[in-house]
């Protein structure tokens, strides 16, 4: 018995006779052959099923017999790769999301490497079709997860991203795990954005979305990247277990303390402030700390977004992920029926011949708000902040952007107030920069102010919002507001 197993997850409507061609050829390999033990995971999925004694299982029964089978190699096997093709990446995730759930996050320190081929993380494009009713599809528990957007897919993916993605020690509801995302470069089922996901680790090999896993040679670009993976498997050390106290890297630290994250709306104001030096025309602030999604009464909300205006993820916990969410147009299941926000965002770009392209830094796009209307939101305005910075995954924030996005918010809807005869008349900013831009709460908030007392000056009829869902900048930016009340109290 060898030390190292490799598990292999079939996809939708497969089996696995789908990793035959690949196995063959890895068997060739002394150095797999001689360190792995090849072993597949099975499971029912078939597009219908006549017999009524039998029902096809959801993701969530598929993951827990995952679950069974890779425990009864724990005794046996020290070392556990995961290989996966097309939904089978998904059935891996919603084991690992399940396990942490259920704070059994050291159980899962002996797997070292999950590598998945084409696997439909953000959705696959051919059951979208199926969704508008484009193409026939049989109703399937299991093809619905593979519609984009999906409830269940979404949840699972913020629990992977933080709990094994985001993480560098074990604990109950943690264990770090390499994730390697590959791609099919001519896949149409999963095209290559969606099979690469949020996943930091990615690659992109020939074939179509069958073809990926099926290597055309012991020298094949897919056999050099399994033995790459596979490589990194048998040396990578075990994760440590958790300090009390442990320094973690800041771009590696996960998500802010429970404490410290505001889960129920907290609202303050008015806070009377007068732009002008007239006390008879004070604008009135409120501040709002907790999730952007409960916000309400607020004409237009801004979100702060990248210089392609990408909104970012579902899954993802900022503002622009948030209100995506929340905008979207949802079933009584709560399977996105329709992506507001992305979906007019796309259209403004190509409409302005700008979709895939670098836009000047301050630009703000509107669309409506969708599903937030019920909050009496009418508008949320899209404000371009963060230019990524070339091969890299960080972002710079110029000085520049942040007044010029003020500006241009103002701008905006006093034409749009006009254009679509909408009575505007508050607005509701994040702190600009102070996420991924990594731009002090501080500074983000001077920035803001300043370009606001500009306009206010003039018009200072405004209601004005500010929104963060941390305690410590909420309690920050209140004691900042209270001060600047105090200022110009002073003055008047």
């Amino acid at each position: 018995m060898r030390q190292a197993a490799i598990v292999f997850v079939h996809g939708l409507f497969s089996s696995p006779a789908t990793w035959t061609p690949l196995q063959q050829e890895l068997s060739a390999v002394p150095a797999v052959a001689d360190q792995f033990d090849f072993l597949s995971f099975e499971y029912a999925t078939r597009p219908v099923t006549w017999n009524p004694l039998r029902r096809m299982p959801d993701l969530d029964t598929v993951a827990e017999s995952l679950r069974g089978f890779i425990e009864d190699l724990t005794a046996e096997h020290e070392r556990i790769v995961l290989v996966t093709h097309s939904q089978g990446g998904l059935v891996a995730q919603r084991f690992l999301s399940r396990m942490l759930q259920a704070n059994r996050g050291r159980n899962l320190a002996r797997i070292r490497r999950l590598v998945m081929f084409a696997c439909p993380n953000n959705g696959s494009d051919l059951f979208l079709l199926a969704r508008k009713g484009l193409i026939p599809m049989t109703r399937n528990t299991q093809e619905r997860e593979l519609k984009p957007l999906q409830t269940s897919v979404l949840e699972t993916q913020r629990r992977v991203l933080d709990g094994i993605v985001g993480t560098r020690v074990v604990a109950r509801d943690r264990c770090p795990i390499p994730i390697v995302a590959y791609a099919g470069e001519s896949d149409n089922v999963v095209v290559p954005s969606s099979a690469v996901g949020f996943f930091p680790e990615t690659g992109v090999l020939p074939g179509d979305h069958f073809s990926v896993i099926r290597p055309n040679g012991p020298d094949s670009r897919l056999i050099h990247a399994v033995r790459k993976e596979l490589r990194q498997a048998l040396v990578e050390p075990f994760p440590l277990e958790s300090q009390p106290g442990a320094e973690i890297p800041h771009h590696r630290r996960p998500a802010p303390a429970a404490a410290d994250v505001l889960t129920e709306l907290e609202v303050v104001g008015p806070i009377s402030i007068p732009a002008n030096g007239s006390a008879s025309h004070a604008t009135e602030f409120f501040l709002h700390g907790g999730p952007v999604e409960q916000l309400r009464n607020i004409d237009i909300v801004v979100s702060s977004e990248n210089t392609y205006l990408q909104l970012s993820q579902f899954f993802k916990p900022s503002t622009s992920g948030s209100l995506r969410w929340a905008a979207a147009e949802k079933s009584a299941s709560g399977q996105i029926l329709e992506d507001v926000a992305g979906e007019h965002l796309s259209a403004w770009l190509r409409n302005h011949g700008s979709y895939g392209l670098l836009i000047p830094e301050g630009t703000v796009a509107p669309t409506p708000s969708g599903a937030l209307r019920k909050r009496n939101i009418q508008r949320i305005y899209h404000a371009a902040i963060a230019t990524p910075v070339s091969g890299t995954n960080n972002y710079r924030i110029s000085h520049h952007a942040i007044p010029r996005a003020v500006h241009n918010t103002f701008e905006l809807a006093r034409q749009e107030r006009e254009e679509l005869g909408i009575p505007l008349s508050s607005i509701c900013f994040p702190l600009f920069g102070a996420g991924r831009g990594k731009m002090s709460s501080v500074e983000s908030f001077e920035l803001i102010w300043e370009s606001l007392m500009s306009e206010l000056t003039d018009d200072p009829t405004w209601n004005i919002h500010f929104t963060t869902r941390r305690r410590t900048i909420f309690d920050l930016l209140h004691g900042r507001l209270q001060a600047k009340k105090q200022t110009y109290d002073q003055i008047t």
